[in-house]
């Protein structure tokens, strides 16, 4: 049997991580118990309570999921882990427990599934275009794109299917925040894996977001770096030597002296070398150590 017919033979897990969604959570379970006729395999929802006050794990426990508790909130990418780790089936989806992602559309991605690593739900519609539209969402999208050398439309849509056993080596090097999509679909991109993104409607949440922008946004800079020292520094130091060797093409529009632009021009452009250089050492050193 094929991995692919193993995988429509097999079951699925839905690992859903919950804080304080006492509101959404019973939206999203109720849907999922509809669909499972239509999946065609066997169901396992399991839901990773992160520490939540209020009545989500009732409520869970009440459409009889499976779920496991953590003593105190330990992040969204945390819960994940946790979901991982216990799952029971090789095939992996997961989804919020906010009501933005529509489940509806997990046959379809389990179908995909088939046949790419990673089939993600890539987020359309107003709700989502109110995202897309805002200058930081925007520069996101084109520095993963520029770091993976592809176009990726949607790189932290937490609605996904994945195989359990290509993710749970990966586990210590991701994170343990809101970044942790992010992160799997820029290492996935960078290995190699194939890589579906189906459109989804994403929809208006339902109760209180737990997204602080700035720390999470300073957060994911901070993988999406380590992710690309890892995999492809060389990239990284072209985008820091790009900062002085733009900035050394314009000195001559400035209100300078020829001296002083002279000067300018040679710290600048020196600087973009250097950095240059250093990327070129990184790379070696990093292919030497991925070299069987």
């Amino acid at each position: 049997m094929t991995d692919a017919a193993a995988d429509m033979a097999a079951g699925v897990t839905v690992v859903i991580p919950a804080r304080d969604e006492e509101r959404g959570i019973a939206v999203t379970l109720d849907a999922l118990k509809s669909i499972e006729p239509r999946l065609g395999r066997p169901l396992e929802i399991l839901v990773v309570d992160d520490g939540s006050t209020d009545r989500t794990r009732e409520i869970a426990e009440q459409f009889g999921a499976r779920v496991l508790s953590h003593p105190q909130s330990g992040g969204y990418g945390r819960s994940l882990k946790t979901g991982i780790q216990n799952a029971r089936y090789e095939l992996i989806a997961i989804t919020d427990a906010d009501g933005t992602y529509p489940v509806e559309e997990l046959p379809v991605l389990l179908e995909r599934a088939a046949r790419f690593d990673m089939v993600v739900g890539a987020r359309t519609g107003p709700h989502y275009r109110q995202v897309l539209l805002s200058p930081p969402h925007t520069a996101f999208l084109l520095l993963t794109s520029f770091v993976t050398g592809t176009w990726i439309p949607d790189p932290n849509s937490g609605l996904r299917v994945f195989r359990r056993s290509q993710v749970l080596p990966l586990l210590d090097r991701l994170p343990n925040g809101f970044s942790f999509t992010t992160t799997i679909t820029l290492v996935l991109t960078l290995e190699g894996k194939f890589v579906c993104f189906h459109p989804i409607a994403y929809r208006a949440r339902i109760g209180r977001s737990k997204v602080r922008y700035f720390r999470d946004a300073i957060r994911a800079a901070q993988g999406m770096i380590e992710v690309i020292l890892r995999h492809n520094p060389l990239k990284a130091f072209l985008a820091l030597g790009l900062v002085p060797f733009v900035f050394g093409c314009v000195v001559p529009l400035l209100p300078l002296t020829g001296t002083q632009s002279l000067l300018l021009m040679a710290v600048s452009f020196s600087t973009a070398v250097i950095v240059l250089a250093l990327g070129m050492v990184a790379f070696t050193a990093s292919s030497t150590r991925q070299r069987p």
